[in-house]
């Protein structure tokens, strides 16, 4: 998310320039905090203020360096008629870089309960999704979106404001005094003077605002009021609606308040495609410094891409409804209007269960409130749709913190019930992996494993005690062992320790409800340790970001390709268990991607907690899911949850590839889909035919390489796509099915009576040099990703009761016969094909039980080779081949 912090309550420490943020507790607060210098020490001295005046006991109080407790005081008891006791910390220089850590005494328990009771924070630097302690002020816009509409007039630039916790301003109120917008091209070097508007009337002025907050008490929610600014000859808004001695303001006391604000295509005029937007924010209060925030966005002249039926989507996104001490959330109307203009369809909201209990009223409340903003959202423009799911915090077999996905029943979006407790962030969860599938799985909802198996993607063990999937997987790799193929420590294959992932029932390979895996998780191709609030750096400061570390195991596609061996792994045990027993259940399982933002609609700094860590360039909509809606995405979102359970998606970062299976013939039709499991007739495998469909634009670049992957119960083999086929554009290649699988398998035979699946990836290169000011790297790759399709071959006969074929003479020169026989007289619809599955002849005939047909190969135009015959019967169907020499 990008955003400006603001921290609004500052004192002044006794030695030292520290600043000092005190998040009251209810009951006990740390307050007058005060460094000194020993010669080998800092001492913190303090006051513990007992703010109810009534006797606490087993309380205990810890001093935290960079969120780790490195000591702790306990009291067994903090007498009621004390209302101040003095108390100090004595920290050896060795263990603190007073400059660069974050501190923090806070208390941790009182009457021996663990919970975040308040306490007292140094200043820091905090990122722009992070939650820090009082008020914030966040600034966003879209990494990317058009530059004109579809009329071909060009947009709007939305720029989203959100102040967070005002409420919590200590001994005032929030003063917003005036608000400065300016804008140049990426390229140039410094900004000119703000966007004013006073050329204008007050009531045009206000078209350029939208999506301001509704007063909701329950939320703490102030409403933005249209009466409360005006335009100015010197600044870009001039809120006057409240005033003192000093200033004309908008005083904010509520927890939120938001509004969009839409920078006019006049305002535009002459500009680059890629735009700097520079805001600050003044305060009325005197002792308050200004707030400075850039971002950049990348205009486009061409659509996202795009291909029929398919809608792009983010599987994991947080919105305001994520609220703890180290992440937040926006707006959930303000990132509609963001991702449609990014050119997605949909997105799962995927706020923390843990976080239910830290806003709101009750915990089923707020989950109702989630559901009806999005239903409201729907029914206002079902453009862009809002599917309401959780991000469930679950204890693992190991009883570590996890995350899984969790989607309702595309029956009833709105009838998933809550799935967690409420607690997780500070507090143990109860809820276990097995509890919350069981509870899906009764009401035919559904799950995908949250960036559940990468080296990366164990959850902190600082404050939330967290782990990662457990798979349990015997035959591969153990728990310190490195990926086969991809590298860096397993940690997430423990077989001695009960599964997450595995079902305990003698007929299942997966938990009942486990659908699939969300192994792309996040993309960041670019980070920063700098200025959290300018990483494109677009005051020219010198410290933005830099080029990733693409070989290390935190690099995003790095991640996936470690998820992608455990799924593939867990499939090629399935493929073994059906093999075996066709009945076998649960024995597949399907990719996701999502972008994992906390609003971020510009870039993140989710791993920049506290001011440590990095920022990179994730968004809204970096990741993608793409997913197969032939009716449409259906209402609220029915026909993507459809998708999404059997597996009908694809995964990218911008390009598209999807694949499927035509059964009659080389007509770019596909019968069967990915996700699904078929079978190919071996008696007419010929007509079967590979379809990969793909788009790319020169904003995500050229196609590089297309290959086709077969997995099998003992492993995968590739099969890379000569490049003979045009690198941009919108594409249809069809391929013999038995070509393409000849060509893979390493024999050259395709086995038969045995499940395998084929799946497809494709890369794209974008040449970016001389362009490195605007993009701070020389060249990006961009993939797609399909889902499997599981096939196996057999022979496959018609019922002889109802309908047989046989031709004579075959093979035949120039005449031969068909005979059709039914099992009653009926209408018969006759295809001739050739090897490509090009229709060369189709009629009806009324056949009597058998009828004889001559056909003749100069009066269809025959030349040497094999032909297919489909004849239709009723619901009956089936092909013979007839070979012409």
């Amino acid at each position: 998310m990008s955003g400006i912090v603001k921290h609004f309550f500052l004192v002044l420490a006794v030695l030292f320039c520290t600043y000092s943020y005190a998040h009251r507790g209810d009951y006990i607060a740390i307050t007058d905090v005060n460094v000194t210098e020993t010669e080998e020490a800092y001492v913190y001295s303090f006051l513990i203020e007992n703010i109810k005046g009534v006797p606490y006991t087993n309380v205990k109080i810890d001093f935290w360096i960079n969120m780790k407790s490195v000591f702790f005081k306990r009291y067994e008891l903090l007498d009621g008629n004390v209302k101040f006791t003095k108390e100090s910390f004595t920290i050896p220089k060795r263990l603190l870089n007073i400059d660069e850590d974050l501190v923090n005494i806070e208390v941790t328990e009182i009457f021996g309960k663990k919970s975040d009771w308040g306490g007292w924070d140094s200043q820091r630097s905090h990122g722009r999704q992070v939650n820090t302690l009082y008020s914030e002020f966040y600034i966003d816009a879209p990494w990317r979106m058009n530059k004109n509409n579809s009329n071909g007039v060009e947009n709007s630039v939305p720029i989203h404001f959100f102040l967070h916790d005002a409420d919590l301003v200590v001994g005032t109120t929030a003063q917003i005094d005036k608000i400065d917008i300016q804008v140049k091209n990426a390229t140039a070097s410094s900004f000119g003077a703000p966007l004013t508007f006073d050329s204008i009337s007050d009531a045009m002025f206000a078209n350029y605002f939208s999506h301001g907050s509704v007063v909701d008490t329950d939320m703490s929610i102030q409403g933005f009021s249209m009466n409360s600014f005006s335009t100015s000859s010197s600044t870009t808004i001039d809120f006057d609606i409240n005033s003192d001695f000093w200033n004309d303001y908008v005083l904010v006391d509520a927890t939120y308040w938001y509004f969009n604000f839409n920078i006019p295509p006049a305002a535009l005029i002459g500009m680059d495609n890629i735009i700097d937007i520079q805001v600050t924010i003044h305060y009325g209060n005197l002792t308050w410094s200004d707030d400075v925030s850039g971002v950049r966005v990348f205009r486009s002249d061409e659509d996202i891409p795009h291909l029929a039926n398919y809608y792009r989507g983010d599987t994991h996104l947080h919105s305001l409804f994520t609220q703890n001490d180290a992440e937040i959330g926006l707006p959930m109307e303000s990132t509609k209007i963001a991702a449609k203009h990014i050119g997605l369809d949909w997105i799962t909201s995927t706020d923390h269960t843990s976080d239910y209990d830290n806003y709101g009223t009750t915990v089923s409340e707020n989950w109702n409130r989630i559901q009806d903003w999005a239903a409201q959202l729907n029914a206002e423009d079902p453009s862009m749709i809002f599917i309401a799911g959780q991000e469930v915090a679950l204890k693992n077999h190991e009883d570590k913190l996890v995350h899984m996905l969790a989607y309702p029943n595309m029956n009833d979006p709105y009838g998933m019930p809550f799935i967690g407790d409420g607690n997780g962030d500070l507090v143990a969860t109860s809820v276990t992996v097995s509890s919350a599938l069981a509870q899906l799985a009764s009401i035919n909802a559904f799950a995908y494993a949250a960036h559940p198996y990468a080296t990366e993607d164990k959850l902190p063990l600082v404050p939330v005690d967290g782990g990662i999937w457990n798979v349990g997987l015997n035959g591969f790799p153990t728990n310190g062992s490195n990926f086969p193929r991809t590298g860096g420590e397993i940690i997430c294959n423990n077989p001695s320790v009960t599964s997450d992932v595995f079902s305990t029932e003698s007929n299942k390979l997966i938990k009942d409800a486990l659908l699939g895996s969300q192994i792309w998780n996040t993309r960041g191709v670019l980070k920063s340790t700098g200025n959290e609030l300018d990483p494109w750096d677009v005051d020219n400061s010198g410290d933005g970001f830099t080029v990733s570390d693409t070989a290390s195991t935190g690099f995003f596609l790095k991640k996936f390709r470690q998820g992608q061996e455990i799924v593939n792994s867990i499939n090629q045990l399935g493929l073994a268990l059906k093999n075996q027993d066709e009945n076998y259940e649960n024995w597949k399982m399907f990719y996701s991607a999502g972008s994992d933002a906390h609003g971020s609609f510009n870039f993140s700094n989710t791993d920049d907690f506290a001011g440590f860590g990095t920022i990179s360039d994730n968004a809204v909509g970096k990741l993608n899911t793409l997913v197969y809606c032939p009716n449409g995405m259906g209402s609220d979102g029915a026909g993507i949850l459809d998708a999404l359970y059997h597996g009908r998606n694809v995964l990218s970062d911008g390009p598209i590839m999807a694949i499927g299976i035509s059964e009659d013939g080389a007509n770019g039709v596909n019968e069967i889909l990915m996700g699904d499991d078929a079978s190919i007739n071996l008696l007419s495998s010929d007509s079967y035919y590979l379809n990969f469909n793909y788009v790319t634009t020169s904003e995500f670049g050229d196609v590089t390489e297309v290959k086709f992957i077969v997995g099998t119960e003992s492993g995968e083999y590739e099969y890379v796509m000569p490049a003979n086929w045009p690198v941009t554009g919108n594409h249809l290649e069809t391929l013999s099915l038995n070509d393409v699988l000849e060509s893979t398998f390493p024999s050259g035979v395709i086995p038969e009576n045995e499940h395998f699946y084929i799946r497809a990836e494709m890369s794209c290169f974008r040449d970016l040099q001389g362009q490195e000011v605007a993009h701070k790297i020389s060249y990006q790759n961009h993939h797609s990703f399909s889902n499997p399709i599981w096939i196996k071959y057999e022979e496959i006969f018609a019922d002889v009761d109802e309908l047989t074929l046989s031709t004579r003479p075959n093979p035949f020169h120039d005449d031969f016969y068909l005979l059709v026989q039914t099992t009653e007289p009926m209408d018969v619809t006759i295809g001739i094909y050739d090897k490509q599955g090009k229709l060369i002849k189709n009629e009806l005939r009324y056949v009597n039980f058998n009828k004889e047909i001559l056909y003749n190969a100069n009066e269809l135009g025959l030349a040497n080779g094999t032909y297919t015959i489909r004849v239709i019967a009723g619901e009956e169907k089936k092909n013979i081949q007839v070979v012409k020499y």
